[in-house]
């Protein structure tokens, strides 16, 4: 764990303690993207553990440099391993520099609070509305080949089988998608993206330098 990290994991128990079993605290360390989670309290709530991977939301924030001109992203959607919307925060741990070097990360089950709601509006309802949730910003990983599942499945949703049948060129364009989300910037994900596909390792690499070759990057 990055030394300046440390203070951090009593906040996790700190804010844990205090917001209660239903909210997950996690802590970050960016040095090590593969096995980013160092702290992690109430982690029922997503299904993971310390040594978990970063989420493609961190990917994000790190590519769009987000953090440099703000503290804390609040009050964003987020969607467990379990299925249901969780209520998400993340504040941005940076060095004397400036340089990104953690994430404080906050999650917050509503499963029973939408179910509740869900119960008071039909109860109060005057007419038929369409209740469904919007889509979900970011979406847990337990490890570092479900980071690449979901984020294959943001790209392209269905059966992971028919990757395999792609044409050369659409295998192209999803990993060029793959790179603007940062998903290769994580250890392993490479080799895992290229069994989904069906291709080898040394094809992968190429297909990556066709992307920066067109520019795609």
């Amino acid at each position: 764990m990055h030394k300046k990290l440390e203070p951090y994991v009593s906040l996790v128990n700190f804010l844990a303690d205090f917001l209660g079993s239903n909210t997950e605290v996690v802590l970050h360390d960016l040095t090590d993207w593969d096995k980013s989670i160092v702290a992690i309290r109430n982690g029922h709530i997503s299904g993971r553990k310390i040594g978990a991977p970063v989420t493609g939301l961190a990917l994000d924030i790190v590519k769009s440099e987000i953090y440099k001109e703000q503290d804390y992203k609040v009050n964003y959607k987020g969607m467990s391993a379990h299925g249901y919307t969780v209520k998400s925060a993340t504040y941005f741990i940076k060095d004397e520099k400036g340089v990104l070097i953690g994430l404080m990360c906050i999650n917050m089950d509503c499963e029973k609070l939408t179910q509740a709601r869900e119960v008071i509006d039909s109860i109060i309802r005057i007419g038929e509305g369409d209740l469904s949730l919007s889509a979900a910003e970011e979406t847990f990983s337990l490890d570092v080949n479900d980071l690449v599942r979901n984020n294959i499945d943001s790209i392209v949703p269905g059966n992971l089988d028919r990757l395999r049948k792609m044409k050369k060129r659409e295998k192209v364009e999803l990993v060029a998608k793959l790179q603007d989300m940062g998903t290769f910037m994580v250890k392993g994900t490479l080799p895992e993206v290229a069994e989904l596909l069906g291709v080898s390792v040394p094809t992968m690499y190429r297909y990556l330098a066709n992307v920066k070759k067109d520019g795609t990057e």
